[in-house]
């Protein structure tokens, strides 16, 4: 997991300025194809989100906030644990403007629409504030890829807490990576001769293709010492079995499947045919 270095030393125990408005009301879709920025960004002080639109939003839905499961839930998350629709009602994070600048702003999160560590480490925030209203404090939102990132893919992963993009490429997919008690599935592997250069703070980072300006992932975790299967040093299973561990090894999961459990509104319905997203046990 890559929570900041002080969220690090938990888990071990365990296994500025006020903003200015802009005259100018941006489109609330930030495609930042080209040259990634910290637009749409989000701080969450010992980890990182970002301000994300499906296709579908319409400017008076609430925005939705995307990170990790274990950035929303904690480090002693469960790993069958699924949280849908629970209240939040308290503030967190400061979001990135069009400009790229963190603004005094904070963010209150109304509910924890979505939140696992099952298969995948997602966390998805239910703004009070709409799109439009954050539109009007000149902070965009991040268009969703609808797709299955492709390998060889440059990426960047804008990272509110650090305050830098990290740039690499996909090298891959593995079909498990294991961290401690957790395992998720078909995991976005970035190149290990060019790594993107992650660090702790940097878990909840959107993935983005620069071509496009969509996020395609959110980025999770690395390998800290080459320590296999444990706590901040993932490892790898491949289909047959085979268990491997690169040092400095990085790692995100995909976020596609968001699109197939949209319900109206900007909410998520697990119900719906199709819908692939990890479930709560019965």
């Amino acid at each position: 997991m890559r929570k900041s270095l002080l969220a690090f030393a938990a888990a071990a125990t365990l296994g500025a300025a006020a903003f200015a408005v802009s005259p100018a009301i941006v489109d609330p879709v930030a495609q930042i194809a080209a040259k990634t920025t910290l637009a749409g960004a989000v701080d969450l002080k010992t980890c990182s989100a970002s301000i994300i639109k499906l296709t579908g939003s319409q400017p008076d839905d609430h925005a939705l906030m995307m990170t990790n499961g274990h950035c929303v839930t904690g480090s002693n998350t469960p790993a069958d644990e699924v949280v849908v629709n629970e209240a939040y009602g308290r503030a967190r994070g400061n979001p990135f403007d069009a400009n790229g600048k963190l603004l005094s702003e904070t963010l209150f999160v109304d509910k924890i629409l979505y939140s696992t560590m099952k298969d995948t480490d997602l966390g998805i925030y239910q703004l009070a504030k709409t799109y439009k209203q954050l539109a009007e404090l000149n902070v965009p939102a991040l268009l969703l890829s609808d797709q299955h990132p492709v390998a060889g893919t440059p990426i960047d992963i804008p990272t509110g807490f650090h305050k830098v993009v990290y740039s690499c490429a996909i090298d891959g997919f593995v079909p498990k990576v294991k961290e401690g008690v957790w395992t998720w599935t078909d995991s976005i592997r970035y190149t290990p001769a060019k790594p993107c250069g992650t660090q702790g703070g940097s878990s909840g980072s959107p993935i983005v293709d620069p071509a496009t300006g969509k996020v395609v992932g959110v980025n999770n975790t690395g390998n800290a010492n080459g320590t296999q299967c444990a706590v901040n040093s993932p490892c790898e299973v491949d289909a047959n079995g085979k268990t491997t561990s690169v040092k400095s090894g990085e790692y995100g999961q995909q976020t596609f499947q968001i699109y197939g459990c949209l319900g109206a509104g900007s909410t998520i319905d697990l119900s719906k045919p199709g819908c692939a997203l990890p479930k709560p046990k019965k």
